[in-house]
């Protein structure tokens, strides 16, 4: 699926049902110029509306990856093909967010009621200020609301952009609730049941074995060492390539070695990850292969580089690990709807004049 949620984490530090706002923080007015609509999607009768705001944050998260660090793509011969493939990097992302929104609408949830607001508040609260959620503790920026506004900066992002992935982060939240349901404990089994989609065992047999799941081992190289992370996962992972031609085990044992390998239940049986719940570049891997290096960012976790491998899939996982499986099914099944909306809407997609006017070489926070 498409993926926002590591770039979410740094803008909001929770998500899911949160209490009454506490403290409001006073909203920051976008610029004119923020506030220019780029481009427009469609669904259903519905239009949404890209601002100027969120197509720069996307722009400058992404536009190292897209020119390799070279500033002249955006005014060269080829500036036009770098352009085409952002754009195609940023409807992705867009398109995401409103599906959840054209989501929520169909399935009758508001995503611009008090209690949503509330929600957002506490949100930019416990950012602002740190505390406690859950099992989580989060630092925040002691109190320092122009701390936690510059923070946004530096990740390409304003006040209006954070407040729509938190948005969407809550509407994801009350669809998945919907769809899904909760978990059943009272008879052991912890498997989720009462939502709104519904399965058979032989229906999650088939997507099991299906090319939509697949079985992985991880490990991952943290930032905070004394060598370089990224350059060394890079090692691991071509260790990894040549350990793998002597089968799972051999993996596994390298997996702890070099890295940090996942829980131990993990290591040695594997994690089923679903069609839309893996990165895109990991999909088509084949069993024994193993992934390129995989940045991630969690606040309370920094930076890591993951390296995964794909495992066979077996009879004895399906039956050890049955509740697990229905869950990845029933969120992947989910993944897949919002895929679809969002492909239905990048299908629509209308540049503005607006957007004409952008000068991608000068796109600037």
């Amino acid at each position: 699926m498409k993926r926002i949620l590591a770039l979410l984490m740094l803008i909001c530090l929770l998500v899911g049902s949160l209490s009454a706002c506490k403290k409001k923080y006073k909203p920051v007015e976008s610029t004119e110029e923020e506030s220019r609509v780029v481009m427009t999607l469609s669904l259903n009768g519905k239009t949404y509306e890209v601002k100027y705001e969120l197509y720069r944050a996307f722009f400058l998260t992404y536009k190292s990856e897209i020119d390799g660090g070279d500033d002249s793509a955006w005014t060269g011969a080829d500036k036009e093909a770098y352009v085409a493939l952002m754009n195609e990097r940023i409807i992705d992302e867009v398109t995401e967010i409103f599906a959840v929104f054209a989501l929520c609408e169909a399935n009758g949830f508001d995503l611009y009621t008090k209690d949503v607001e509330n929600k957002i508040n506490e949100m930019i609260r416990i950012s602002v200020e740190g505390g406690a959620y859950g099992d989580d503790i989060y630092e925040g920026f002691g109190g320092d609301y122009d701390a936690y506004l510059a923070s946004l900066k530096a990740i390409y992002h304003n006040y209006a952009t954070a407040v729509l992935l938190m948005r969407y982060s809550i509407g994801r939240g009350m669809l998945e609730s919907h769809l899904i349901g909760g978990a059943r404990y009272d008879d052991g089994t912890g498997i989720l049941t009462d939502g709104k989609l519904q399965y058979t065992t032989e229906s999650i047999r088939d997507y099991y074995y299906s090319d939509n799941a697949s079985l992985m081992l991880s490990t991952y190289i943290a930032e905070g060492v004394s060598y370089t992370p990224r350059e060394y996962a890079e090692t691991v992972r071509l260790e990894i390539i040549d350990e793998a031609r002597y089968g799972t085990q051999a993996v596994k044992i390298l997996m702890i070695n070099r890295g940090t390998p996942t829980a131990i239940t993990e290591l040695e049986n594997g994690v089923l990850y679903g069609r839309y719940s893996l990165a895109r570049d990991y999909k088509a891997l084949a069993v024994g292969e193993v992934s390129e290096v995989i940045p991630t960012y969690a606040p309370n976790d920094g930076k890591r580089y993951y390296i995964m491998y794909k495992m066979e899939k077996t009879e004895e996982f399906f039956n050890t690990f049955y509740a697990d499986i229905v869950e990845v099914y029933l969120y992947d099944t989910v993944g897949l709807m919002i895929d679809a909306a969002g492909d239905v809407l990048a299908a629509g997609v209308i540049f503005t004049d607006a957007y004409k006017e952008i000068n991608h070489s000068e796109v600037r926070m």
